[in-house]
């Protein structure tokens, strides 16, 4: 890989846009940047309550994202360029919350916690580039205090998987029984079924055995006129 590809690769994640060629080839001389190769035979590359000690970027490939909750799993996928939970290296628990695991060929971008507090932190753009992502995912979190209150089943279900994910793509695939589904959104099995069989007729998800994959999200606003 020449010089220009790999700067080119790297600035085009997320957290690096924008950096200087000069600082990246320096963070690359110093030993800060790792290219790490992954292959879907390897399994989980990162599992829930794993210590984290790296910054780890998706530069090439997919990967699933999982989400374990009490009888019922989330499956999302993940295409590159991506940051995996970068705020697991500043939470209290310094924990993944999500196990993740290779689709694909690929490779990743690790950066290891202290290169991040003694050199990143210290980069104007990347600090910007952090709080950029910070500030997003807060606006995200307070537009979704000003979604409607769900008015049908299938609102409900809807609004219990975007509360579940990870990630803002889809679609994404639940892995729940109907008598649990039924439970969380305050209904009857009975019911919970007619309106996934609605959904489904109208293309919003498809169904197999306890599974259900959601295509797309139908976002509904609170009405702020005064």
């Amino acid at each position: 890989m020449t010089t220009s590809d790999f700067y080119l690769r790297v600035t085009a994640l997320p957290l690096l846009q924008g950096i200087s060629a000069e600082n990246i080839l320096h963070m690359q001389e110093r030993g800060a940047l790792r290219i790490v190769s992954m292959e879907p035979e390897e399994g989980d590359i990162i599992q829930r309550g794993q210590h984290c000690r790296t910054l780890t970027m998706l530069m090439e490939g997919t990967m699933t994202c999982t989400t374990h909750g009490e009888d019922w799993t989330l499956v999302e996928d993940i295409h590159a360029p991506a940051i995996i939970e970068e705020e697991a290296l500043w939470s209290l628990s310094q924990t993944y919350n999500h196990t993740y695991c290779p689709t694909s060929e690929g490779h990743l971008l690790v950066i290891d916690r202290w290169h991040i507090m003694q050199t990143m932190l210290h980069n104007d753009v990347f600090r910007i580039n952090l709080l950029t992502r910070m500030s997003t995912r807060l606006e995200r979190n307070y537009h979704n205090g000003q979604l409607a209150p769900p008015e049908s089943i299938a609102q409900k279900i809807e609004r219990f998987v975007q509360g579940i994910s990870c990630t803002t793509t889809w679609p994404k695939r639940l892995h729940i029984k109907m008598t649990t589904l039924a439970g969380i959104v305050g209904e009857t099995r009975l019911q919970v079924s007619k309106a996934l069989r609605q959904m489904e007729a109208e293309g919003q998800i498809s169904l197999t055995r306890e599974q259900i994959t959601f295509k797309e999200y139908r976002v509904q606003m609170k009405d702020n006129k005064q």
